[in-house]
């Protein structure tokens, strides 16, 4: 019994554990993620049943964790780099790592215009079992086309299991991607 018990728990956390945070999974719930991040914030969120929490990690290269939960589950976890820690240099140092550990990914291109400001960037997105990252890179330009900011993100997600088997693009497998 002990052994059944050992290659559940090994075989769960394998295919449930999300990449950089390994003692996550998917669908644990706001108390559970508190076990490990202690000090969550709730933020409003606009969503039907979505519940966004944000942590803002006193050290490391992170100026917050944000935690999307839909229905007291956890399905989407955004990191945003801190500026003043991380430099062009480390952004290419991370992306090699990830590259290393996940393969190429597939890239697409942001190009966003709204009425007072656009947005442009990359994502790189890969898939690593029940997950997607996408490591995203955005510039912020007013109306003039002077940047007024820019923002490193890698976001973490619950693939949409009824679409994993589908040969689309990888937008389409992705539970509520944008």
């Amino acid at each position: 019994m002990k052994k059944l018990f050992i290659l559940f728990f090994i075989i769960t956390t394998l295919t449930f554990s999300i990449p950089n945070f390994e003692n996550l999974g998917w669908g644990f719930t706001v108390d559970a993620i508190k076990g490990y991040y202690p000090k969550l914030e709730e933020v409003f969120t606009t969503g039907q049943g979505v519940k966004k929490y944000e942590f803002y990690p006193k050290e490391g290269k992170f100026a917050k964790i944000i935690f999307y939960l839909f229905d007291n589950n956890l399905y989407k976890i955004v990191t945003e780099f801190d500026q003043s820690k991380v430099t062009s240099d480390d952004v290419s140092d991370i992306f090699n790592e990830y590259k290393e550990e996940w393969g190429t990914p597939e890239r697409y291109k942001i190009d966003e215009e709204y009425t007072d400001y656009s947005v442009k960037g990359n994502e790189h997105t890969w898939i690593n079992g029940t997950t997607y990252i996408s490591f995203i890179g955005k510039d912020f330009f007013d109306k003039n086309m002077k940047m007024t900011d820019s923002k490193l993100l890698v976001e973490y997600g619950l693939i949409d299991p009824k679409k994993n088997d589908s040969p689309t693009s990888l937008n389409r497998l992705i539970l509520d991607k944008k």
